[in-house]
């Protein structure tokens, strides 16, 4: 065979071969089961910075999942809010940060009366009830992921002390929103539809912690042009300082106010620290930005206060006294170490020439009861009574005085008393022994008793006493 017939041949032999192969192959084909079709891919995941997902679909509160995400974003904070002024800035930053978290941000952006969108935790003061409202009453009236959201709210605004809450609770009405539909054209009103609003309550209860009045932002303006005040408040903390500043501009901030310029007020305020190296620190901060070295904005002058203040602290020289002052120090000792020298030599040299305190008693006793004898003497005659046939007036001393049975702690009496009423006729004592015994007897024997007293005062007779008793 030549070499032609011999390739002819391998190719016949390779064609039957793979015709073969070919052929078992779908045998094999055949028998065997058919595959799965392979599931499509997934389609992609909604992008979302919180668990609760992205969209405005209402979330399924009787699935686990559902039911976590109420949970975790109606878990109250750990420390309750108890309505202070200073602490209305965190609790609201946490009020934000729940909503973040749980995707609810939605439900705290309000329009204001110009349409421009504000956030009611840290721009409330630029918002008005009647923008609330009617923020609520567009979500409210759906069945949406912010009706639900509302509700979250309502529930984490008890994160506020019992007191405050009761507070709260008295101005209900403030946070309830009728959702009914305003009736058509002739028609007749529709019945309301009253729900409680989670961001309207907290609207109210922002209300009711900042007071707000026409001066609010000149009296806020005013506190930050006179932070030397606020200085002696904080007692030279510097972070209670700033943190007291921060506050009262978040709070002109709130109500879309630009803080006043306070670089200089910051200055006098940090120059009436106690710390002298401190108040040196910053005067020289304030002389180069008074001289055009040194570009400052408060926010800036405020950091580089705390930093040092930090950094002094770190190196135990805060509040440290100088030399000069140490000095003054321990001069203002002596000199009160020597004042109390002083005064116990003068304590000792009293008691030197004191008389013993027993003994001046004694005889203060003795001298008072030597007053109250002779005034016994002179005086003993009054409570001798008239013997029979002895005249009931008598003269002493120029005063006529006559006997009267009706008194207990003396039997002569001025007949003419220094009103000019004759006590023979006008003797109250007298007038209310007739009365009692009118009334006991009705003019029996207590009445003829009284009588028989009183002709004995009338008794006639008088003596004339010229000794000076």
């Amino acid at each position: 065979m030549d070499a032609e017939q011999i390739r002819q041949l391998v190719e016949t032999a390779v064609a039957n071969a793979v015709a073969a192969t070919l052929q078992n192959q779908n045998v094999l084909d055949a028998l065997r089961p058919p595959q799965p079709v392979p599931p499509p891919p997934p389609p992609p995941v909604a992008f979302a910075i919180n668990p609760a997902g992205a969209g405005n679909q209402p979330w399924d509160f009787t699935s686990a999942t559902g039911l976590k995400i109420f949970i975790a974003s109606t878990t109250p904070f750990k420390i309750l809010y108890d309505g202070n002024q200073t602490g209305l800035r965190d609790f609201l930053r946490k009020i934000f940060q729940r909503a973040e978290s749980y995707g609810w941000t939605t439900i705290l952006m309000i329009n204001n009366s110009q349409g421009v969108s504000k956030n009611i935790t840290t721009q409330h003061g630029s918002l008005t009830v009647a923008n609330v409202r009617a923020h609520a009453i567009t979500y409210l009236r759906q069945q949406q992921r912010e009706h639900q959201a509302s509700a979250c709210l309502r529930k984490l605004i008890a994160s506020i002390t019992p007191k405050l809450a009761n507070r709260l609770t008295t101005r209900v009405d403030n946070y309830l929103v009728n959702i009914a539909q305003p009736a058509a054209d002739g028609a007749p009103e529709p019945d309301p539809i009253i729900k409680e609003d989670g961001t309207c309550m907290l609207f109210e209860l922002i209300r009711m912690v900042s007071v707000e009045t026409k001066a609010t932002v000149s009296v806020l303006n005013k506190k930050l042009m006179n932070l030397d005040s606020i200085m002696e408040k904080a007692k030279s903390n510097i972070e209670d300082f700033n943190f007291i500043v921060e506050d009262l501009i978040d709070q002109l901030e709130s109500r879309s106010v630009e803080p006043p310029p306070m670089l200089l007020s910051l200055f006098d305020g940090y120059a009436n620290y106690a710390d002298v190296a401190f108040v040196k620190y910053m005067a020289r901060k304030q002389d180069a930005y008074e001289d055009g070295s040194l570009e400052l904005q408060y926010e800036t002058l405020m950091h580089i206060a705390l930093e040092k203040y930090k950094a002094m602290i770190n190196k135990d020289s805060w509040m440290k006294k100088s030399d000069e002052q140490l000095v003054i120090i321990a001069l203002r000792s002596k000199m009160e170490d020597d004042k109390l020298e002083i005064i116990a030599l003068k304590s000792k040299v009293n008691m030197i020439h004191k008389p013993d305190s027993k003994q001046a008693s004694d005889k203060g006793a003795a001298k008072k009861d030597d007053r109250q004898s002779r005034y016994a003497d002179k005086y003993a005659w009054k409570m001798v009574e008239p013997k029979q046939g002895e005249p009931h007036e008598k003269t002493v001393n120029g005063k006529t005085y006559i006997y009267c049975p009706y008194h207990d702690t003396t039997k002569w009496v001025l007949r003419v008393n220094d009103k000019g009423i004759d006590h023979k006729t006008g003797c109250t004592k007298k007038k209310e022994a007739i009365a009692a015994g009118q009334e006991q007897a009705g003019g029996s024997a207590a009445h003829a008793l009284a009588n028989a007293l009183a002709n004995t005062m009338n008794g006639v007779g008088t003596a004339t006493v010229d000794d000076n008793p």
